[in-house]
């Protein structure tokens, strides 16, 4: 494939991308994010800076659920932070920085850092209010996420996305993940007292 096929494929997915998001089916977009940075890192064009790839970079982790695949998320923002310590275009106006790279890496890392990084101290140091269940930062769950919530999507079919959609959703969730031997407990087991939408 040359270059311009590349960055032709490369637009079709984060705009394929975007589609799933608007649609709410984020977990679409796992292959279509690792065949982006394949294709970002494939193409070979000098007219293709290094904060060019970045940005496009930064479109692809836009379209993905970061606490739900961190770990794969983390693998695209050491590549931008590398793309941006390389290139020549440093405005801070118009580009994103190395020191705000490194402050998304950290928050992530101490996301998954399960064994250094409560959830109670998580939540706290990164301003989050509703609990979640401490599985979701295991590797455990990223390696099974893809697989999970295309059986949740399978089983809800066209079920409505809008009002009281996460009741069902969460319910799904729960019993697909329990088929797999994970005990999981929804955002509103978590948060009585929480209205839900």
């Amino acid at each position: 494939m040359d270059n311009k096929a590349k960055v032709e494929r490369l637009i079709a997915n984060v705009n394929q991308m975007r589609e799933n998001s608007q649609e709410m089916r984020m977990w679409k977009n796992i292959p279509l994010a690792r065949e982006c940075v394949d294709l970002i890192r494939a193409i070979d064009d000098p007219e293709e800076t290094p904060m060019g790839k970045a940005l496009a970079c930064e479109a692809v982790i836009q379209q993905l659920s970061e606490y739900d695949v961190p770990r794969l998320v983390l693998s695209i923002l050491h590549y931008k932070l590398e793309l941006i310590q390389q290139s020549d275009e440093q405005d801070p106006e118009r580009y994103p920085t190395a020191e705000e790279v490194q402050e998304e890496i950290q928050r992530l890392q101490d996301y998954i850092d399960t064994e250094h990084v409560s959830n109670e101290a998580f939540m706290e140091k990164y301003h989050r209010h509703l609990k979640s269940d401490p599985i979701e930062r295991t590797p455990l769950w990223e390696e099974v996420y893809y697989e999970v919530e295309r059986e949740c999507d399978r089983r809800l079919g066209d079920t409505p996305r809008g009002m009281g959609f996460c009741f069902a959703y969460w319910s799904t969730l729960r019993q697909v993940l329990a088929e797999r031997g994970i005990l999981w407990q929804s955002p509103s087991a978590l948060n009585p007292g929480v209205m839900f939408d």
